[in-house]
């Protein structure tokens, strides 16, 4: 999916348009956040939820796939949205109920997303390859022959009953030590707070670099040329398969320490890749500099993934873990909803991204000082 604004770019969409598609998909995904997040708080079946999530992605990919003008595109982006609403909170509490005492839930995390990182890489990959034989919509092929395996895999190996059990004895385990979970709702919300403002910035400069960045690189920067559309999704395949090297290093090498040094670390490293991507608009050959802006931007997604995944279950009472979950990839949705369409149209006007990774930059600065505030 991280191709799909250069096909529609290429498709003559302006980037106010794309931009909105991603809004879409933000708005559908926050509707379907709440629900799903609900749902396992009543201890519904996360592997149910995973496989309704499959069949709306499989719909959203058909769509897509045969889209060619706007609003085929937003109607295509709106189900992909609900669907990674669905997924996510139930993939994410899937993590920590199947961990053990050999295996803890922020290595599990880190696991997780490396597999995320590995997965994103693969399919990028391939997605380039596409661009070259001029077949740049084989992605949304893969991605149907992605959600059909997952299917058969939650069919076969994953029995709602044992999931029930499994929860039921998570429960038991983790209440005989934790009584923070007596807090009041108002009490443990507050304590998430700064956790979830610094998410909500995060996740939305991940959408950026997911959705923007690609524009960014195929319109030109203010000295710096346009790039052609294989040179562009060349450029996003390295920097996914940086993710998939860098993760589980760098989940490894923090595992001990505090959850505030790492969000400190994380908004840093954001900040000398924003910088990076700043300057490279100033540069005829300002894409060497994007080279050089994926090594810290990686880390700090690198550190922020897992990190706060594995926070936001230790920081919220058990029995409203679901809802926490829903919380914490509302901010996904909330971000990509309102973000991509503002730096949409910061790009058509003034031409350039150099005014978003500017903002973005400052706001890195403003964060850091409060990341002091997770405990």
């Amino acid at each position: 999916m991280y191709l799909s604004p250069i096909i529609f770019n290429t498709l003559g969409f302006t980037a106010g348009q794309i931009g909105s598609g991603i809004t879409t998909a933000a708005f559908a995904g926050i509707t379907t956040r709440l629900g799903t997040g609900y749902l396992l708080d009543k201890k519904f079946s996360y592997a149910k939820a995973i496989k309704a999530a499959c069949l709306v992605a499989i719909l959203s990919d058909f769509i897509l796939f045969h889209s060619h003008n706007y609003i085929a595109f937003l109607c295509g982006q709106f189900f992909l949205g609900a669907a990674a609403g669905i997924y996510w909170p139930s993939a994410e509490l899937g993590v920590p109920l199947n961990c053990n005492n050999d295996v803890k839930s922020n290595e599990g995390y880190s696991l997780a997303r490396s597999a995320d990182a590995i997965g994103a890489t693969i399919g990028v990959f391939l997605g380039t390859l596409g661009t070259y034989f001029e077949l740049p919509r084989m992605i949304y092929l893969i991605d149907i022959a992605c959600m059909l395996y997952i299917f058969k895999i939650l069919i076969k190996k994953l029995e709602s009953q044992n999931e029930y059990n499994q929860f039921e004895v998570k429960d038991d385990l983790q209440a005989k030590h934790k009584s923070k979970d007596k807090i009041s709702n108002k009490k443990w919300l507050n304590r998430l707070f700064p956790l979830l403002l610094i998410t909500l910035f995060v996740t939305g400069v991940m959408s950026l670099l997911q959705s923007i960045l690609p524009l960014d690189l195929a319109n030109g920067g203010i000295i710096r040329p346009p790039l052609t559309e294989k040179r562009v999704a060349t450029l996003v395949t390295i920097k996914l398969i940086l993710i998939a090297i860098f993760q589980w290093p760098v989940g490894y090498i923090l595992r001990d320490k505090t959850i505030s040094y790492k969000f400190r670390t994380c908004l840093i490293s954001l900040l000398i890749g924003s910088i990076f991507l700043l300057l490279s608009n100033l540069l005829l050959h300002g894409y060497l500099l994007i080279l050089i802006a994926f090594i810290p931007l990686t880390i700090s997604i690198c550190i922020f993934l897992p990190s706060a995944s594995d926070a936001i279950i230790k920081f919220s009472p058990i029995k409203y873990h679901g809802s926490a979950i829903a919380l914490y990839s509302q901010c996904f949705g909330i971000s990509s909803l309102i973000v991509p369409w503002i730096a949409g149209k910061l790009i058509d006007n003034y031409g350039t991204a150099f005014q978003l990774w500017l903002i973005i930059s400052l706001i890195c600065m403003v964060l850091v000082p409060i990341s002091k505030n997770i405990k």
